[in-house]
């Protein structure tokens, strides 16, 4: 076989063609002669792509790595490869960078990337060399196939290397990404490299399907949370977490909209738009949408670019777009606008949103007939604020059809019964708003037409049908649009007027005010973030709070004067004194003092704060724990200190709720949401009206989490029962901490064994439980008398009668002393409606939005804690509210826009859904006949419609005899709803027929 094959030459690469004797090959080779044969690394620069890829799967050095990189780097001009070009997909371009990630990457990365051994250049010549869409998906490949290894690895070690694989990728990817201009280089690198349109085309869309159809984010979020045991900072965990990376990607768009002319090629605005548009149904709208306008429209007044950006969206994505601008505007200017008992200011400059507003809407036909859609209805597009609208509405004022337009579309939408009836009431007030925004403005530019409208038969239809509705509030809207539009076309004292009490109140007087408001469109100039200084940006690290720093004077100075010193003899009472001298106590023992290192004792602890800007300091402080902790125990007492006693606490509400709201635990403090919660309660109470429609505003609208949310819940439900004046009751029998824990520790568990036995049930639903409980206990009496015997035969003796007497009136008289004063008003205006009307809201908000995407509040644990805090709410204003037919209404609504939801099936929210039912009923029986009148004439649709969906079931759920079970609740809140609807109809029957009635014969 051997003479059938003669070797000829033996070649090496990059070297000169080294003739060799067959015969010189299988000798042995010397050490000697080692040396001088030729190795890779001392070839001087690769040539050719193949020996590209030899080099780098040869486990080279970190100089070999240096010339395959810049051989390959496309930001050379001239690059010995050839013709090869990285960013352009081929075989042998798949294969470099997968060498590159595979292999490269997690052998040198690391080592590039320390801040000791750190090569900037040769990184950034791997970043460039990767910086491409075929580099991008060799990334996004690569970590799908790690996260598969790791989800199959067995053993620990292989999981833990492939984790920091995974750290490198993601690095790599962060870094890669980092740059504001990456997107606006790569189409650029698009556009030169491939050379027809179409390819341009395919390119650009797999591109946007990498970066702005979630590829990348979800693959880098799997990835995250796999790798969640490794430190990874923030400035690489952004690429997987949504709200920082649709940041990145606004901020990516912004600037590559900056960098295109106005009059450029209408190919480079179909690109930047269809990226745009993609990236909207990322799912992070708000974030993305943000970067985008407030870069190019409110930061650098690029009004053209963003005009250019608008006009090559989709209908749809003008829509989304609209309705986030709108949302951020309304959390970045006019998000604390609440009606308290002074009423809502009018002051509130609205002309630098309004020119803001005349950038997205001028211009723009179809946008125009939608914002007069939006208006009109009351809902939709995400306006929800009084100054929202005025800013919307002075970007139409000046146009007659328009404004006239939209004030006839109004009156119509208010006329109409079904509106009426059936539409929230934030709906139906901001319908109120528009239509005197609308007809103040209509009044200026034609006076004729104003009183041609007043006097139409539409205008009277919104008067009557409202003053026939059986809503207390929409007949108080009706009274207010017929007073304010006959002020307009009525001369002085000929104007309607209503001798009624509620149109004297404040807030009668506000909406009146809304037919002379006179806005305009102003400059962009005063919703402009100012440039900060680096002093005002990030205060000197470890300073104290403002009393700290403050220079202290010396004690006493000037006031003290010496007037005589004498010296006293008492030699001869020295021995007398000793006897009445009392020895100190022995001091309570330091756990410090135990510490086998004196220099790390402590001293210094931190006295307790005694002004609310030193909570808020301290509250602040995370870095220094024991200030955080003792902020922590001590807020509760003192905001019930400071509630009441001069303006400190008031003219700090609002920041103080957000830090409590925003705490987080850091450290193991015992009873730390207890503690928070017990100061957000008494933060509500100080000024109840005012902070509960925050919390709500919050809660809503805040960029919360589940357990923030559900301590807000809590805090409003709690607040509500304090308000009442059961507060002591419920803190004893739910443990808060109001008083140090002075029980005995030999009759406690131990913390491991005690955390076993806790319940996880929140403080609303044991309350919600015994409301229910409650209710329900005179129908088990009943029941049991059929067995036991009538109640006349059982007997009590007196004494105990006085007894239980006694104490209940001492429990009623504590009761109304503790109450608020205007209780039923605070409760139904501050707790109840603000609640309710922003659900409804926020229900029309996912359902109608052009974006889809997950509904938060639909998590079975915080809609039935929601519905729970209306039931406790509801429950505390009794049967004696003369806001009881309002009330019942909103509760009936609210009832029915859920109880046919595919939520309502879980057994938590089914039982809390029953029990809101179930109180909503009893306050109507206990409120007396006209209360149980009402359910079966005025809301009998309601009733009888909610009554099925009971009995439906009750007839599905089985018998359990475990009490415990939730669907045993299901079942018994289902039976007592059910027998007492029965009862209430059988007397209403009786009533009709004449049937005990009282007559005699």
């Amino acid at each position: 076989m051997d003479g059938l094959i003669t070797e000829i030459k033996t070649f090496n690469r990059g070297q000169n063609v080294d003739l060799r004797a067959r015969e010189e090959k299988f000798q042995p080779v010397s050490s000697g002669a080692s040396e001088h044969m030729p190795t890779i690394g001392s070839i001087a620069e690769p040539s050719s792509p193949v020996q590209i890829l030899s080099i780098l799967k040869s486990s080279p050095s970190q100089d070999e790595i240096s010339q395959a990189l810049y051989a390959l780097d496309p930001f050379r001009k001239s690059f010995a490869a050839g013709d090869f070009d990285i960013r352009v997909p081929t075989p042998k371009t798949a294969q470099i960078l997968n060498a590159l990630v595979s292999i490269t990457v997690p052998d040198h990365w690391e080592s590039l990337n320390s801040s000791t051994t750190k090569n900037p250049k040769l990184r950034a010549a791997l970043l460039r060399c990767l910086s491409s869409v075929p580099g991008i998906s060799c990334l996004v490949t690569q970590l799908r196939s790690l996260i598969a290894q790791l989800r199959a690895s067995s053993q620990q070690t292989d999981a833990s290397g492939s984790g920091v694989r995974i750290r490198n990728i993601l690095d790599v990817v962060s870094a890669l990404l980092e740059p504001k201009d990456f997107v606006l280089r790569l189409y650029s690198d698009i556009d030169t490299v491939y050379g027809n349109s179409t390819q341009k085309q395919v390119a650009w869309k797999e591109l946007i399907s990498l970066l702005a159809a979630s590829r990348v984010l979800s693959v880098s979020a799997e990835a995250l949370s796999l790798v969640g045991n490794l430190d990874i900072s923030k400035n690489i965990s952004w690429v997987g977490t949504g709200p920082p990376y649709a940041s990145w990607l606004g901020v990516s768009i912004y600037h590559m909209a900056a960098k295109l002319g106005v009059r450029d090629q209408e190919d480079h605005w179909k690109a930047v738009a269809s990226l745009t548009g993609r990236a909207i149904s990322l799912g992070y709208t708000d974030q993305l949408v943000r970067k985008i306008y407030s870069s190019l429209v409110v930061d650098q007044s690029l009004s053209q670019q963003f005009t250019a950006l608008f006009d090559h969206l989709r209908w749809t994505e003008q829509l989304a777009m609209v309705e986030a601008i709108f949302r951020d505007v309304e959390k970045q200017h006019f998000a604390t606008e609440t009606f308290a008992e002074n009423g809502m200011t009018l002051d509130q400059p609205v002309d630098g949103v309004a020119s803001l507003c005349s950038v997205v809407i001028s211009k723009r036909t179809n946008l125009q007939s939608q914002m007069i859609e939006w208006l009109s209805k009351g809902q939709g597009g995400s306006i929800q604020t009084v100054a929202l609208r005025r800013a919307i509405l002075v970007n139409l004022a000046y146009q007659k059809d328009l404004i006239a337009t939209l004030l006839a579309k109004s009156l119509e939408q208010s006329a109409d019964k079904i509106y009426i009836k059936h539409a929230p009431i934030r709906s139906q007030e901001a319908n109120t708003q528009v239509i005197l925004l609308a007809a103040n403005y209509l009044q200026r530019l034609d006076a004729a037409e104003m009183r041609t409208i007043g006097r139409t038969g539409l205008f009277l239809s919104v008067v009557s049908n409202r003053l026939a509705a059986a809503s207390t509030r929409a007949r108080f809207l009706g009274m207010i649009i017929g007073t304010a539009i006959s002020q307009l076309i009525e001369e002085p004292g000929k104007a309607m007027k209503f001798n009624l009490e509620e149109m004297d109140s404040s807030e009668a007087k506000w909406y009146l005010s809304l037919i002379r408001v006179q806005d305009n469109i102003g400059s962009l100039d005063s919703i402009r973030s100012p440039i900060m200084t680096d002093f005002q940006r990030a205060p000197p690290k470890g300073s104290g709070s403002a009393a700290a720093s403050r220079p202290v004077g010396k004690f006493g100075e000037g006031t003290a004067r010496i007037v005589a010193i004498e010296e006293i003899d008492g030699e001869d009472d020295e021995e007398a004194e000793d006897d009445d001298l009392i020895p100190y106590e022995k001091p309570d023992e330091d756990p410090s003092d135990s510490d086998d290192d004196p220099t790390l004792i402590q001293r210094n602890k931190p006295t307790a704060p005694v002004y609310i800007r030193d909570l808020i300091a301290y509250l602040r402080d995370t870095e220094n724990l024991d200030r955080h902790e003792l902020a922590i125990t001590t807020a509760p007492g003192l905001i019930r200190r400071k509630t009441g006693f001069g303006t400190e606490l008031a003219e700090h509400t609002e920041e103080l709720a957000l830090v409590l709201v925003g705490l987080q635990e850091q450290s193991k403090l015992p009873k730390f949401h207890e503690h928070r919660l017990q100061s957000m309660i008494a933060l509500i109470v100080s000024q109840p009206l005012k902070m509960a429609r925050w919390f709500v505003a919050v809660f809503f609208d805040g960029d919360l989490s589940q357990v923030q949310r559900s301590a807000v819940l809590t805090a409003l439900g709690l607040s509500a029962r304090e308000l009442a004046g059961v507060g002591e009751e419920d803190a004893k029998s739910l443990g808060l901490p109001t008083l140090p824990d002075s029980s005995f520790p030999s009759k406690k568990l131990p913390a491991n064994l005690e955390a076993l036995y806790l319940t996880d049930e929140s403080p609303i639903a044991s309350i919600t439980r015994g409301i229910a409980r409650t209710s329900l206990q005179p129908l088990a009496a009943d029941a049991a008398d059929s067995l036991s015997g009538p109640n006349a035969l059982k007997v009590r003796t007196f004494s105990s009668r006085m007894e239980v007497e006694k104490r209940r009136q001492q429990r009623e008289a504590h009761r109304q002393k503790s109450t608020v004063k205007d209780l039923y008003k605070v409760l139904s205006e501050g707790f109840f409606y603000p609640l309710t009307g922003r659900f409804e809201i926020m229900m029309m908000q996912f359902t109608s939005s052009t974006a889809p995407s997950h509904n938060p509040f639909f998590v079975p644990h915080l809609l039935t804690l929601f519905i729970q805090t209306l039931t406790l709410t509801l429950s505390t204003m009794g049967p004696h509210t003369p806001f009881l037919p309002t009330l019942t209404q909103t509760t009936l609504s609210f009832l029915l826009s859920l109880h046919a939801r595919p939520a309502s099936d879980e057994p938590t929210i089914l039982s809390a859904l029953l029990s809101l039912f179930l109180s909503v009923v009893d306050l109507n029986v206990e409120s007396g006949t006209s209360g149980e009148e009402r359910l079966v004439t005025e809301f009998a649709t309601q009733v009888m419609e909610l009554r099925e969906w009971v009995g439906e079931i009750f007839d599905r759920t089985p018998a359990v005899r475990d009490e415990g079970d939730p669907r045993e609740q299901m079942r018994t809140l289902a039976a007592g709803v059910m027998v007492k609807l029965g009862e209430v109809m059988e007397r209403y029957q009786g009533r009709l027929m004449g049937v005990n009635s009282g007559f005699k014969y």
